[in-house]
């Protein structure tokens, strides 16, 4: 049985539904926009280790390792500090209004704030690190309850997980665990680009109960050809991409290389199978060589020096060019329950993603919004994001590792979804 329009086609599968989708409902210029310039800025000063940024009041010295961001719904901004071991609030005019936790293990405390999920309208919950707990707070500040995990339990019914496994939060307070993957048993080939062995997600229910969600590749990995003594390095870092949300909630999960997105139930059920049919976006030679040179900039490699009569300059001159970019580089699900995905344009620079492509509920492309050409925006554990009716919130990082909270108003007009 299918039905559908010239947009979209829609057949059932054993229970499963299946939407293909042709082309988005809104044309270019009739859709969702993005502001160019934020409208909320936090931070951009720096706290750094040794300081006593919980004493003051200045943003600019608590915007620091953000592990999470919320726009709450009377429009203050929750802000996660790993490096503060802190939660703060502050008012849409930007004040800081309250400090919430600080470093240690007593109630209300955080040994290493990990992730933050807005409750809403009125919870706000941080977990810890390495399931060292959850805490859940109102939006007044004041410690609600606490939560605690049994993890030789979780490990039992979740084979592979242990406590240092990634997770990811869902509304009911169950969680999807990432358990890992087998590794290879041969070496990858000299100039490959391969990906990481693929981890099993599963969603912990009550009782620890485990359901499968699949297995789902990780980053891809370039290994360098040449004699290059070098471990794999990251590209355009296609990932499988996690994202949660919607009402009733859904889970929505993507391998990154293929242009299909899964919609479980939150019990773990497939629910609906989500495709595009378009053409892959090309990657040219110029945007090619932008991001080989945006790479030789940003890339992480710290301290390391090149081999003896090398360069970095020739380590990233050899990086293989992709014929198309993956079609789906993130996922988020924002406050009024649509589904963004993060993906490149063809006017894509630097090889940044610069553009979403936004699903309704029932898994139609409902529109593309251009804008935010952040690196790591909205990847989960890199870089928190936020999206609800007329804010994307995410992270940027200036030349200096100063960090800041940014919002961009959405204009979504009086018309559409």
């Amino acid at each position: 049985m299918s039905a559908g329009s010239a947009h979209f086609t829609v057949e059932d599968s054993a229970g499963i539904e299946i939407v293909e989708n042709h082309a988005p409902e809104h044309p270019p210029g009739e859709f969702w926009t993005i502001d160019a310039e934020p409208e909320i800025v936090l931070g951009g000063g720096g706290a750094r280790p040794g300081e006593d940024p919980a004493a003051a009041r200045d943003p600019a010295q608590l915007i620091w390792e953000v592990a999470g961001i919320a726009r709450l719904q009377d429009g203050r901004v929750a802000v996660l500090s790993q490096g503060n071991h802190q939660l703060y609030l502050f008012e849409p005019s930007g004040e800081l209004s309250r400090v919430i936790g600080g470093r240690g293990e007593g109630p209300g405390e955080f040994v290493r704030p990990q992730l933050l999920q807005y409750l809403a309208p009125d919870t706000l919950a941080v977990w810890d690190y390495w399931f060292g707990g959850t805490s859940y707070f109102d939006t007044g500040g004041d410690l609600i309850r606490e939560r605690s995990f049994d993890i030789r339990e979780m490990m039992d019914q979740a084979l592979g997980a242990n406590a240092e496994s990634r997770f990811y939060p869902l509304p009911d307070g169950s969680f999807v665990v990432m358990a890992r993957g087998t590794p290879p048993t041969s070496e990858p080939r000299p100039g490959s680009v391969v990906r990481e062995p693929a981890k099993h997600y599963m969603r912990i229910g009550g009782s620890y109960s485990a359901q499968s969600l699949g297995h789902w590749e990780g980053v891809d990995e370039w290994y360098p050809a040449g004699g290059w003594d070098f471990p794999g390095f990251p590209t355009l870092r296609v990932d499988s991409y996690i994202a949660a949300g919607g009402n009733p909630p859904s889970i929505y999960l993507a391998n990154g290389e293929r242009n299909e997105i899964r919609q479980f139930s939150l019990d773990g059920t497939l629910v609906r199978i989500m495709r595009r049919t378009v053409a892959p976006v090309p990657v040219t030679e110029e945007a090619h060589r932008e991001w080989q040179r945006f790479l030789s900039f940003e890339a992480p490699l710290g301290d390391m020096e090149p081999q003896p009569g090398r360069t970095w300059e020739e380590f990233f001159a050899a990086i293989p060019r992709r014929e198309s970019y993956p079609p789906v580089a993130g996922l988020v699900v924002d406050a009024e329950g649509y589904l963004w995905v993060r993906e490149w344009s063809e006017e894509a620079r630097g090889g940044i993603p610069d553009q979403w492509s936004i699903f309704g509920p029932d898994g139609r492309w409902l529109g593309v919004v251009r804008g935010l050409p952040v690196y790591h925006a909205c990847r989960w554990y890199f870089v928190p994001c936020w999206v609800d009716r007329d804010f994307l919130l995410t992270i940027q990082v200036d030349n200096q590792g100063v960090e800041s909270v940014e919002g961009y108003r959405i204009r979504r007009g009086d018309e559409g979804p």
